[in-house]
């Protein structure tokens, strides 16, 4: 399961990087040279084009895209598994009477425990726990232990996103310092007349260009990537908060141990 999640993220970076690539050559061709080129991709930025700071922070936004979209995909798959795949009874009559019962759930439920959900193996752990000790305040005990692990490895599921977001402004920090810093070092401009006084001034105001242009393009990826990042952690966390009360009230709460015995 690890495997394959793994295999998932590398995929979804190296797609990432493509349509990053393909984004920024279809800005090149269809806006460079123009101010808005300039804005988006910074052609004329002091960098070697395309190695500009604009083309790495959209190089970050879409890795970070990939990221989310990954996380999506999950919790669309989790959702798939708590309301069409039935794992346990639902209706307020059905209750557990016996361990023939609760291990035909274990069978149903271990056919889709390859996967990469979480809810067929919170639902397999849980009886796994319930077959060693008939307690039903230890199957719950061992629930409640497995949905505070399934939360903080999503939590980590979201490091690489969390970097990315953190990363985007500062490369427009960065490239606000150093545009305010060249366009410093050339206010030195008394001594010059006619045509070098104007090509100065040029050379001026480029630098302040980039130092406005990589803040705003740094702040407007940025407020996007966090609202998306925000939108989909919180359908991830509400996944696992559902799946833990699936659980709780169509497994534990329908265990009678004393019948079971």
């Amino acid at each position: 399961m690890r495997n394959e999640s793994s295999k998932g993220n590398w995929i979804a970076l190296l797609v990432s990087v493509l349509i990053a690539v393909a984004f920024i050559g279809a800005l090149t061709v269809f806006i460079g040279g123009s101010r808005s080129g300039n804005l988006l991709i910074g052609e004329t930025s002091m960098a070697v084009y395309p190695f500009t700071l604009q083309n790495i922070m959209h190089l970050f936004f879409f890795i970070g895209l990939g990221q989310l979209m990954v996380r999506w995909k999950s919790t669309t798959r989790e959702n798939v598994f708590l309301n069409e795949m039935g794992f346990l009874p639902t209706s307020e009559a059905d209750s557990l009477n016996t361990d023939a019962e609760i291990q035909e759930i274990k069978t149903r439920v271990e056919k889709a425990a390859n996967s990469s959900a979480f809810l067929p193996d919170l639902i397999n752990v849980s009886i796994n726990q319930y077959f060693k000790t008939h307690s039903v305040s230890d199957t719950l005990s061992v629930l409640n232990s497995n949905l505070e692990l399934e939360t903080h490895r999503l939590d980590l599921r979201y490091s690489m996103t969390k970097y990315v977001v953190w990363a985007i402004p500062t490369f427009g920090f960065i490239g606000t310092v150093v545009g305010i810093a060249q366009a410093l070092g050339n206010l030195n401009i008394d001594d010059l007349t006619g045509e070098k006084k104007a090509a100065a001034f040029k050379v001026l105001t480029s630098n302040l260009g980039l130092a406005f242009d990589t803040t705003i393009i740094s702040l407007a990826l940025s407020a996007i990537l966090v609202f998306i990042l925000h939108v989909v952690q919180k359908g991830e966390e509400e996944s696992v908060n559902k799946a833990g009360q699936y659980v709780l009230r169509n497994l534990i709460n329908r265990i009678s141990p004393e019948k079971n015995k």
